[in-house]
């Protein structure tokens, strides 16, 4: 935390009790994530939420009352900062299980923004997921997939995440905008 700060990085984390939350609360973390296995801990969501802090809920291998029931518990504290992330929680996940589709379905359901947890192999997926108005966009990083530990092994190298972000940029790019009219080198053509 104290580098992150240091060096204007966005730092926070994911929490799996309250005594994580208390020190990311002491550490002054900007923000908290779910990860989805604890989606369903409704006693730790409110703890969360009650820090008014914006966070993070990941929504993998959950039903669609599952994903209502902690919303809910979520702003029953009064506390509507919040982004539902899309996953789908198979490393890698392959693309007959990505179902992009649920980013908007999640946005209609409980208007809230969403994003979308990448656990994909290459860029398309979340090329998709920001033409689909993805909000948030996370990967796996590693320095090593080498390294030891349940992450490193799928997770993208600087290499390849590189490639991601600059992939997303230039979606983002090409959405422009909605206004019908000639763009400025097509106004030079004509």
């Amino acid at each position: 935390f104290d580098y992150a700060k240091k060096n204007k990085i966005v730092i926070f984390s994911t929490p799996f009790d309250e005594t994580a939350v208390d020190l990311l609360q002491h550490l002054k973390t900007p923000a908290y994530k779910v990860a989805s296995f604890e989606l369903t801990d409704i006693p730790l969501l409110k703890y969360i939420s009650k820090t008014k802090k914006p966070t993070l809920i990941s929504t993998g291998m959950s039903t669609l009352t599952e994903i209502d029931t902690a919303v809910r518990a979520f702003r029953s504290t009064g506390n509507n900062l919040l982004i539902l992330l899309h996953c789908t929680s198979c490393y890698p996940t392959l693309p007959s299980e990505v179902n992009l589709n649920r980013i908007k379905a999640l946005s209609d359901i409980f208007s809230l923004p969403v994003g979308f947890s990448d656990h994909t192999s290459g860029t398309t997926a979340a090329v998709g997921a920001t033409l689909l108005g993805s909000r948030w966009l996370e990967k796996h990083f590693t320095l090593d997939k080498s390294l030891p530990g349940p992450d490193h092994w799928f997770a993208a190298n600087p290499k390849e995440l590189s490639e991601w972000v600059n992939t997303i940029n230039t979606s983002h790019l090409m959405l422009g905008n909605a206004e019908i009219k000639p763009t400025e080198n097509e106004e030079k053509m004509k």
